[in-house]
């Protein structure tokens, strides 16, 4: 028997993992650490990884693109000529016409080896479902500390929760840590308009209209810098602009914010009060505000007050690189991409914020206090998904005629799936890196099979972090899968560039990064973690950050740079019942899209049966005196519609959701159906809320392109034919 430990990618939960092994098999398998967190998803891995579809040998494309006709190959012959392939789009079009799609989590990270092999070939069009989720949190925080953050629960006396709520089967360690915290007498505060579960428990609900988080957020600035509730001495030392945020947060007073919340002043107010007062106070990353036409400004709301308040350093804790590894930005050669190339990534003229471009006035910075001039902390620089397609579509502002689309599901997982599918069908070449035939590898030329996160070692050691942890191989892969190291190893190899990737194995990969420390792979794997030889000190003037002004910007130079407006706003967005009262007659309801069901993980495990029972079907949420009025009856099919589009889902009729508005999941296709273009892809085109989701420039944020799934896009619900 062998213990060892992994970092379950199930969901991205990212719980430690111990398990104990025996001959290749799992004999037990529990959560590691204080607390111990584990969710029943963990337990399908027998499942999964012998599900009688997964993908076990490459295939390629016989028939028409979308026909379902393969034929199996070997790896050399898939590796032979998606090489010849996409070296012939590159020498007709440029290398800018290979765009990449992955999903870090699938992949447990790759490594940095999808962006090495795009600078390699001199392509900067790197896309990722973290563009909407994550990753432009990071570039919002980077433009205000100079790095990311992350909140510590054992030292938080109140804790607000932006739409999020973490429970027992999603992001259960939050939610562990949430009910430690509250134990201990935390105060919580929850802006969500539902009566979520921590909605119910909560100190202060603020019931808030959706898309409307920025406008709360900014009149609680104006509530602590009016009330003095700030901390001047922190303010004073570490911050730039307050004079400036001072004017701003005075357009938002407690009177204007309770018309365009629907809040009560005096909760609004006392809110703003205990998060000020009874702290040191934490606000959580989550994703409600990275899906806005506003998400922008709410993201840099949430960083201000940590900063007006003085809870950075105490509750909230900036992050930094490991000094004692070689860097993830090294490995991806971003210095040795041509800035002429690097102009050319697609969307940087119109949403900068996430680009290469939208960083230019960060590089100094960062190589001052980090070392890295082009610092990637979660998959930094990229370009705008929305555009990117387009250019698939219409060659606008060039061709894109080859798409890698690692452990991405591209055509459910982004927003204006209609003109996904368009994109996808005029490409060249369509290479997917999977474990199942989704409907995005239906449509591919080259389907190649992946390892799962069981069957593969992972170094987590980004450059957004200074910890190094590792996550341990413990299972044989099936069949002919691999790693996708070895499958960008091959490809590259094929197309005459393997002297850029050197290493036999990503375990000698892992030997590369570490040989700072003077150790191997094979010497620390079984350590859960190990800590960096320093950490960066930021609260020391002589330090500063990693900003133009080297202060906290409340003020934000890096937007002023870039002709962005300095300080957040709120605007309405252009489908709100408020912004378009014309089309609401039409379309009465407002849709909050890009739920999560609690049996799945985006678009993933709809075919595993001890998980699918969880979430059987696509449920459509609405309050029941909507239903009653809409003629949608509660268990019963209906049609959710918006000017993009339709899906069908099961009515739930729930009291938790406010009237006027209708809640959709995310990611739903159904492996169980037929597959193909004719037949709709296993339900992709039928099924999914991305259909419902304009990608128009009316909705999206202005400085990243963000698409606004809550709040702001008009909805009606009619029961099915």
């Amino acid at each position: 028997m062998e213990t060892k430990h992994v970092t379950c990618t199930v969901c991205d939960g990212a719980c430690v993992l111990d398990l104990e092994v025996e001959n290749g098999q799992i004999k037990s398998m529990k959560g590691h650490g204080d607390p111990k967190t584990i969710c029943y998803k963990a337990f399908c891995w027998d499942e999964y990884t012998k599900h009688p579809d997964r993908l076990l040998h490459p295939l390629r494309r016989v028939g028409e693109r979308g026909s379902g006709k393969w034929e199996q190959v070997s790896w050399d012959t898939a590796f032979f000529e998606i090489a010849a392939r996409t070296q012939a789009a590159i020498d007709e079009y440029g290398p800018e016409t290979v765009a990449f799609s992955a999903q870090p989590v699938n992949l447990s990270k790759d490594h940095g080896m999808i962006r090495r092999f795009l600078s390699v070939i001199g392509s900067p069009n790197y896309i990722s479902g973290l563009h909407m989720c994550v990753g432009n949190t990071v570039h919002v925080h980077r433009a205000t500390f100079g790095t990311w953050y992350t909140s510590l629960w054992d030292k938080a006396n109140c804790i607000v929760f932006v739409g999020h709520n973490p429970h027992q089967d999603c992001w259960v360690g939050e939610y562990r840590k949430l009910l430690a915290a509250r134990e201990r007498g935390a105060k919580l505060i929850v802006l969500d308009p539902r009566v979520s579960q921590n909605a119910a428990i909560a100190d202060i609900h603020l019931p808030l209209r959706p898309g409307t988080d920025a406008a709360m957020l900014l009149g609680w600035i104006n509530v602590i810098i009016e009330e003095g509730l700030y901390d001047e001495e922190f303010v004073e030392k570490y911050t730039y602009g307050l004079d400036e945020l001072r004017k701003r947060a005075a357009e938002y007073p407690l009177s204007r914010v309770a018309e365009i919340t629907g809040c009560a002043q005096e909760d609004i107010a006392a809110a703003a009060r205990m998060y000020a007062t009874n702290g040191p106070s934490i606000i959580p990353w989550g994703p409600i505000p990275d899906m806005q036409v506003n998400g922008t400004s709410a993201i840099r709301c949430e960083g201000i007050l940590m900063a007006l308040c003085g809870w950075l350093g105490k509750s909230e804790m900036l992050l930094c690189p490991n000094p004692d590894v070689v860097s993830i930005s090294e490995i991806e050669m971003l210095a040795e991409l041509p800035e002429e190339q690097k102009r050319k990534q697609i969307g940087s003229d119109k949403y900068p914020l996430l680009s290469f471009a939208g960083y230019e006035p960060l590089r100094e910075a960062n190589k001052r206090i980090y070392g890295i001039e082009w610092r990637d902390e979660v998959a930094s620089f990229m370009a705008n998904p929305a555009l990117t397609f387009k250019a698939m579509r219409t060659g606008e502002p060039y061709h894109v005629k080859v798409l890698f689309n690692f452990g991405s599901n591209a055509l459910i997982g982004y927003v204006g799936q209609q003109n996904v599918l368009e994109g996808l069908m005029n490409l060249d070449l369509l290479v997917v890196f999977d474990h199942w035939m989704t409907p995005t590898a239906q449509l591919a030329d080259f389907v190649l099979p992946g390892d799962y996160y069981l069957e593969r070692p992972a170094l987590g050691c980004a450059d957004a972090a200074p910890f190094i942890s590792t996550s341990q191989k413990v299972l044989e892969a099936p069949g002919e899968c691999k790693n996708c190291y070895d499958v960008i190893h091959g490809i590259a190899e094929h197309m005459g560039l393997g002297e850029y990737f050197p290493w036999a194995s990503v375990e000698e990969l892992f030997d590369y990064r570490l040989a700072p420390l003077g150790v191997t792979w094979k010497d620390i794997e079984q350590e859960y973690a190990i800590a960096p030889s320093s950490i960066i000190n930021y609260f020391d003037p002589e330090v500063g950050f990693a900003t133009p002004t080297g202060k906290i910007e409340l003020y934000s130079k890096q937007f002023e740079a870039l002709g962005l407006d300095p300080l957040p706003y709120y605007r309405e967005p252009a489908q709100s019942r408020v912004g378009n009262p014309e089309l609401a007659r039409e379309y009465p309801l407002e849709l909050f899209a890009g739920v999560r069901d609690p049996g799945n993980y985006l678009t993933n495990l709809h075919q595993i049966p001890s998980l699918r029972k969880h979430s059987q079907n696509p449920e459509a949420f609405l309050n029941p005196a909507d239903g009653i009025v809409y003629g949608v009856m509660d268990g019963e099919w209906c049609w959710v519609e918006t000017v993009q589009g339709r899906m069908k889902a099961l009515a739930k009729w729930d009291d938790a959701q406010p009237q006027g508005v209708v809640r959709v999941p995310h990611g739903w296709w159904m492996p169980e159906l037929e597959p193909g273009l004719e037949a709709g892809l296993s339900g992709a085109m039928v099924y999914n809320d991305s259909l419902l989701i304009p990608d128009d420039e009316w909705n999206t944020d202005p400085e990243q392109g963000i698409p606004n799934l809550r709040g702001g896009i008009l909805a009606k619900v009619y029961a099915a034919e």
